[in-house]
């Protein structure tokens, strides 16, 4: 399993979709550094405008956008934003980046397998 960088391991132990839940979950942070730039906090107290206004207005790392895009889409489709969730997990399969993400029962996922995973439940619903 390669990392690109120390921001992708945080990113990519911070809340993403779960692909193997029956409902979308996070993946649980392993590293305590900088939850705020991921809205951990927000995400996992269900505060979906502040987790938002968090993640737009986060300071991200170019090589990590990929990390707070991912909770975003998820924000989105949880707060019922269907078409803008489905534009930002498109934007992510449609990116060069690829990193693995741990979901929240410690497997590791590439983000792009949690995009599409996320766009079939999507049409599913």
């Amino acid at each position: 399993m390669r990392f690109t960088s120390f921001g992708a391991i945080i990113g990519a132990t911070i809340m993403t979709a779960c692909a193997t839940a029956d409902e979308p979950r996070f993946a649980e942070e392993a590293q305590p550094a900088a939850p705020e730039v991921y809205a951990k906090s927000q995400l996992q107290e269900g505060d979906w405008s502040s987790a938002e206004a968090a993640l737009l207005g986060a300071d991200v790392a170019d090589e990590d956008q990929v990390f707070a895009k991912l909770n975003l889409a998820f924000v989105y489709s949880t707060t019922g934003r269907r078409e803008q969730a489905i534009a930002m997990y498109r934007d992510i399969l449609d990116g060069r980046d690829n990193p693995y993400a741990l979901l929240m029962n410690g497997e590791p996922r590439r983000v792009k397998t949690i995009a599409k995973t996320a766009l079939e439940r999507l049409a599913d619903n």
